[in-house]
């Protein structure tokens, strides 16, 4: 047993080895925090540049400023294996002119997580699951760096929609009766904008209330998570955030200090794929506001809660674009022109002369919707004719006249076409 920690080594230089630099702790030793300062490797007949591995504890080994150059190596340039193994390189340049380009140059090992890579990479690629490895981030023509999407994945953060009557907030949990909640009315005491603070008053008795996501979607391509809330608390360790680590046991962040301040109670970790669990357990009185919770290792954005194009579900207002269109010129009295890019509704001015037809509506390509566009046309006044034709397909061939405060909507398809979904007569 013993351990090989805190050596600093500067500007080694290394040709024509078999093996670089060798990192490697077995079950009864350790070796942490080298750091390499410069220096590099270079020439032929390398099997490896630098390897680390365990079983033992082998992390935090730092390389700064080298380059690992030979033209070939029969392993690999990097290679990192180990659930307790991980090495940080910064600034460093990796080179192979004569690898196979299907043979990667850095090799890190599904039991390593949390390795960090950043530098030169010229030819072939890494080979690594950069969801466990978010801080790797070479890249070149052949491979490239992952970063967690930063959708927040509770879609009611900003806790709009409490029931009181019911004790029912959208979007979440509230696990057990041992705790009274409500919003705080005041604005002032917002710490985002649109976002509600809860109070939650704990009737200590029954031990920890938890307030948790009533759904969480699943991401098996992450092996990480990152969730938390901020809170506000004059009692020491009155919230916490807990989860099911991927051993299956039961983990949980630093708790509130209870100095009466906001402080960002969270966590990131390993969580278990099979049963996964996370919740906030409150175990005294706490204000909270703006949870966030996202698959993979990152810093945590809470206060954000953006819409992703695969599927959203929206917990405060929707506000719609609104603009104004006028009628078009004269030579081409039937050719309007709604405007591209401003909004979904359309108030309809007739310049004071309703008595108009509309039979396109943007009919030059440039200025055509996307399909599955939807607008709703509004109208003042009456007399103003939309009429069902090859272009504006209208429900029971039926054209739409305008009355006081009517509207139409309609569905844009791609083409030159439309078709009506709903009209307001």
């Amino acid at each position: 047993s013993g351990g090989v920690p805190f050596g600093n080594y500067q500007n080694v230089r290394i040709r024509h080895a078999k093996q670089g630099i060798s990192l490697q702790a077995d079950e009864t030793s350790f070796v942490n925090s080298n750091s390499f300062m410069a220096g590099g490797m270079s020439g032929g007949g390398f099997e490896v540049g630098v390897i680390a591995q365990g079983p033992g504890a082998c992390n935090d080994n730092k390389f700064y400023g080298i380059f690992i150059e030979p033209p070939d190596t029969t392993l690999t340039h990097v290679y990192v294996s180990g659930s307790k193994t991980n090495i940080k390189l910064h600034d460093v340049r990796l080179e192979a002119t004569s690898k196979p380009l299907d043979k990667p140059i850095v090799i890190v090992d599904e039991s390593s997580y949390d390795n960090v890579m950043n530098g030169f990479l010229g030819h072939t690629h890494v080979q690594a699951n950069l969801n466990r490895n978010p801080g790797i981030d070479l890249m070149s023509h052949k491979s490239v760096g992952l970063d967690p999407s930063p959708k927040n994945l509770y879609w009611n953060s900003a806790f709009k929609g409490y029931n009181a009557e019911d004790r029912m907030m959208p979007g979440f949990s509230l696990v057990g009766p041992n705790a009274d909640i409500s919003i705080l009315e005041d604005s002032d005491e917002m710490l985002f904008p649109d976002h509600n603070v809860i109070d939650v008053n704990y009737l200590n008795y029954g031990g920890a209330f938890k307030l948790m996501a009533d759904i969480t979607p699943k991401s098996p391509a992450h092996d990480f998570v990152t969730f938390g809330v901020y809170a506000r608390s004059s009692v020491p360790g009155s919230i916490s955030a807990a989860m099911r680590y991927e051993s299956g046991s039961i983990i949980s962040s630093a708790p509130h200090s209870g100095g009466g301040e906001w402080e960002f109670i969270g966590m990131t970790a390993l969580y278990d794929k099979n049963s996964p669990y996370f919740y906030f357990s409150i175990t005294g009185d706490v204000q909270l506001t703006a949870p966030t919770f996202l698959y993979g290792k990152t810093p945590a954005t809470p206060g954000a809660s953006l819409m992703s194009s695969s599927g959203a579900r929206m917990s405060g207002t929707l506000t719609m674009g609104v603009t104004t269109v006028y009628p078009p010129p004269e030579a081409t009295p039937y050719y309007w022109n709604i405007p591209l890019n401003s909004g979904n509704i359309f108030l309809i001015d007739t310049q004071g002369n309703p008595s108009r037809t509309i039979i396109r509506l943007n009919h030059q390509t440039a200025d055509r919707f996307a399909r599955g566009t939807v607008v709703t046309l509004m109208f003042e006044e009456a007399g103003t004719r939309v009429k069902h034709n090859a272009y504006i397909n209208l429900k029971n061939n039926a054209d739409f006249v305008s009355g006081p405060s009517t509207s139409i909507t309609l569905m844009a398809t791609g083409s030159p076409t439309w078709i009506e979904v709903s009209r307001n007569e």
